[in-house]
């Protein structure tokens, strides 16, 4: 406590973000989990060349289109690193010509932080911990939003308030220290399986050059 009485940082703050970005990610898996559950046939996706890339993720989104699922926003896509770098060699998906300005990475942040690409009615990002990321099986999804609920609960046991999400940040003076806890609960759910597409591709193929 006394090294941060002589910083210009709150080392309180830092814990509480790590602590929030954890439950983060563990909501994200929760997620990622409900989506590998569905029984639709999975796509595969050829990484061999752009046109293969471009081919492989029309397919993807066509699927949604033939189980009847709407075309109104509400479509979203979950794509690793490396197919995300491997989509970017496709032109439609990358270049302003076919995507308005808006839709473009980078204009308003970068993709996997709170920042949504828009292509073919979907809107994709990059998340870095989706299942088998990095290796010849990995997995890649689009839903739509109403296919898939997150519902959080209050925890009689939760002494921050019974909130959902919480942190608990309590001074001990015995130990001259804060004590930080942070606590959740909260589940997802498949509500219609029909909803969400599975891909995979194998994310140790080099981005395609052609």
């Amino acid at each position: 406590m006394l090294d941060e009485a002589k910083t210009n940082i709150s080392a309180r703050m830092a814990y509480a973000k790590s602590g929030a970005y954890a439950l983060g990610r563990k909501v994200d898996s929760q997620i990622s989990t409900i989506l590998d559950s569905t029984s639709q046939s999975t796509i595969t996706i050829a990484v061999t060349s752009a046109a293969a890339i471009q081919a492989g993720l029309i397919t993807f989104v066509e699927a949604l289109d033939a189980n009847s699922v709407p075309n109104d926003g509400d479509r979203y896509g979950a794509v690793s690193p490396r197919m995300w770098a491997q989509a970017m060699t496709v032109n439609s998906f990358a270049s302003a010509d076919f995507v308005g300005s808006n839709g473009l990475p980078f204009t308003e942040g970068a993709p996997g932080h709170r920042k949504w690409k828009e292509w073919m009615g979907v809107r994709w990002c990059m998340h870095p911990n989706l299942e088998g990321q990095g290796t010849a099986t990995a997995k890649h999804y689009v839903w739509h939003k109403s296919a898939v609920g997150y519902a959080t609960a209050k925890s009689a046991g939760n002494v921050a308030s019974n909130d959902a999400v919480s942190a608990d940040i309590t001074w001990h003076g015995d130990r001259a220290s804060h004590f930080v806890n942070h606590m959740m609960s909260g589940q997802a759910v498949m509500i219609d399986d029909s909803g969400v597409i599975e891909a995979n591709s194998n994310d140790t193929t080099a981005v395609a050059t052609s």
